[in-house]
C-alpha cells in the first residue's frame, strides 16, 4: 500500500457456483463496491465511502454441492489508484479475470472463506432470492466423528 490514498475495489465472489447446462461450476459475484479510498495509514476501509456496483447477496450454497469458496479480492483501481469507476453495470454473471480487465483493475488483497449448505441457507433463497431453494443431491449425512468447527473430533478419551 501507498502514503497516499487511492481508490480501490472490493468484490466477493463465489467460485464455485453450479452451472447445471454444463454440468460444471462457475464464479458468481455476490458483492461489489467501487471507488473505496483507502491508504496504508488506514486500519480499515469505510465501505460506505464507495459505490455499490452490485448489492450484497449472502452466501447460499446450495443443497448437495461441496464446499464453495468465497473470495474477497480487493483491486487497485487504475491509474495508480486516480480512476473513478462510474456508471459501471455489473452481471452476478461476471467473471472476475475479465471485470479487473476492462475496468483496468489491479489485485491488492485477497481473503477466502468456505461454506456449505445448511438448513439456514434456504431462507436466503427464499428470503433474499425469492426462489425455491435447489436440490443438487440429498444432504450429507451428519458425521458424528467431525464437530461444529469442521476438526476430527478425538475418539481417545484419555489421549
Amino acid at each position: 500500500f501507498h502514503e497516499d490514498s487511492r481508490l480501490h475495489t472490493l468484490v466477493m465472489v463465489d467460485l464455485d457456483e453450479p452451472l447445471e447446462t454444463q454440468q460444471t461450476f462457475r464464479e458468481q459475484f455476490h458483492w461489489v463496491v467501487a471507488n473505496l479510498p483507502f491508504s496504508k495509514s488506514q486500519s480499515k476501509a469505510n465501505i460506505a465511502e464507495g459505490l455499490t456496483l452490485l448489492p450484497y447477496v449472502p452466501p447460499h450454497p446450495a443443497r448437495g454441492t461441496p464446499n464453495h469458496r468465497y473470495a474477497f479480492v480487493l483491486f487497485e483501481q487504475g491509474e495508480n489508484g486516480s480512476n473513478r469507476l462510474e456508471s459501471v453495470e455489473v452481471s452476478r454473471d461476471s467473471v472476475l479475470r475479465t471485470f479487473a480487465a476492462q475496468h483496468d483493475l489491479r489485485p491488492a488483497g485477497i481473503s477466502f472463506f468456505r461454506a456449505s449448505w445448511n438448513e439456514s441457507v434456504d431462507n436466503v433463497y427464499r428470503d433474499v432470492l425469492h426462489q425455491t431453494p435447489p436440490n443438487y443431491g440429498v444432504a450429507p449425512t451428519p458425521r458424528s466423528d467431525i464437530g461444529p468447527d469442521g476438526r476430527k473430533i478425538n475418539v481417545y478419551e484419555n489421549y
